[in-house]
């Protein structure tokens, strides 16, 4: 068990070694009145000897400031509470400078409230220790298995900037390794999976018993606009028209320069792909560019957004994710038919054709490897080598038999 948490101006319990002159030594964890932790030894003739003098040193030493320091600074965070606030008016400030994305901020104080705080609140921030950081670590993997590695994420950044600001020597999280995941199996539709849902999609719209407004072409169009270019649901649903879609060209191409997000408030575009790799042009197809052809001709309401609302608002992901669960329900398809997984679709044929690192490039991916991982379905199919490996026996059987002539 850990050893427990010292009060302020208290010492531990006397731990005590035996010289081979019989003398005895007795130690003793102390904390001074500043809060800063240290130890210190008498030794006797007996324990009971030792004793006394170690009890008539440890008050004044409790009482002493660290040495090199003075009186506590009230200003400087004691706990992971007071430190967890303070960063996220950091994190605050950091948004307010562009340097993060407004939902990012709002999943960063998410976390840090309601999954860090609770668990590591009451603690000392000088005094937590990487055993500590380990045990609450994979206590979260167990509750939250889906969030753990966020969580430690967010919790990373908190114990980076307690270093920055000198509250401790280094960020402990950095020595607690993560955990690995579980390789999930990548769900990406093939040619005739995608045929099949794109029917459904149609037979929903197109469906006169079913609820809602009258069928607009908007699901549609955003299902074959992922397909066209293995964009993210927010980037599709962030293109504007002036700024993001070229269509006055040869070569006609879009350019993804943010997204809507949703996270943290209202719908919003923010000018912040996932990562700096997400900003890139891609080359449409000719059947993309009928598309934003015929939605520019219908767009008599004049929004600035490619796939908006009857009020011209950006449409949303939820909106999309909300559409698409009915689809399903309407055609019995299961979960798992979800724009992200169309998304794989694209990076698996593409990866398949020209390679993981052209891939990569394509889906905005900063390394390859993300790209191998999670989007692109390995094939099952292995490479036609029956004339190689077949010369290999024909070049062995020629062998054996100049042996068997020779003998």
């Amino acid at each position: 068990m850990p050893r427990p948490k010292l009060q302020d101006g208290t010492w531990g319990e006397f731990t005590q070694t035996t010289l081979e002159n019989g003398k005895v030594v007795l130690t003793a964890r102390y904390r001074r009145l500043d809060g800063s932790e240290s130890k210190t030894t008498a030794q006797g003739r007996s324990r009971s000897e030792a004793a006394r003098k170690l009890l008539g040193k440890l008050p004044a030493l409790v009482a002493e400031a660290r040495p090199g320091k003075g009186a506590p600074d009230p200003a400087v965070p004691r706990t992971f509470r007071d430190l967890a606030l303070e960063w996220i008016e950091h994190d605050r400030l950091r948004m307010e400078q562009g340097e993060i994305a407004p939902s990012t901020r709002h999943e960063h104080e998410r976390i840090a409230r309601n999954i860090l705080i609770p668990r590591l609140g009451d603690e000392l921030v000088d005094q937590i220790t990487t055993r500590e950081i380990s045990i609450a670590y994979h206590q979260m993997v167990r509750e939250w298995p889906a969030q753990a590695r966020n969580a430690k994420g967010v919790l990373s950044l908190i114990m980076t900037y307690a270093a920055q600001m000198g509250v401790v020597e280094r960020n402990l999280v950095r020595e607690v390794p993560a955990m690995r995941r579980k390789k999930k199996e990548i769900f990406a539709p093939g040619i005739e999976e995608l045929r099949m849902f794109r029917a459904a999609v149609v037979a929903y719209n197109e469906d006169p018993d079913r609820p809602g407004p009258m069928p607009s072409p908007l699901l549609l169009d955003t299902v074959d606009m992922i397909l066209a270019t293995g964009l993210r649901i927010g980037e599709v649903l962030g293109l504007r028209w002036e700024k993001d879609v070229n269509l006055d060209t040869g070569s006609p191409y879009l350019v993804v320069n943010g997204a809507v997000k949703e996270k943290g408030g209202a719908k919003r575009w923010e000018p912040f792909p996932k990562s700096e790799a997400g900003r890139r042009e891609i080359a449409l197809p000719e059947y993309a560019v009928a598309i934003l052809l015929r939605r520019l001709v219908d767009n008599d309401g004049g929004s600035e957004f490619v796939f908006h609302t009857r009020t011209l608002r950006p449409n949303g992901q939820q909106d999309v994710h909300r559409s698409l669960r009915n689809v399903r329900r309407h055609a019995g398809l299961p979960k798992d038919y979800v724009p992200h997984a169309l998304r794989r679709s694209v990076g698996t044929v593409v990866a398949n054709r020209i390679g993981l690192e052209q891939t990569a490039l394509l889906l905005g991916h900063e390394r390859s490897r993300v790209t191998e991982q999670y989007y692109a379905k390995r094939t099952r199919e292995t490479p036609d080598v029956r004339d190689i490996v077949q010369a290999v026996h024909d070049t062995i059987g020629a062998v054996r038999r100049r042996e068997r002539e020779g003998a």
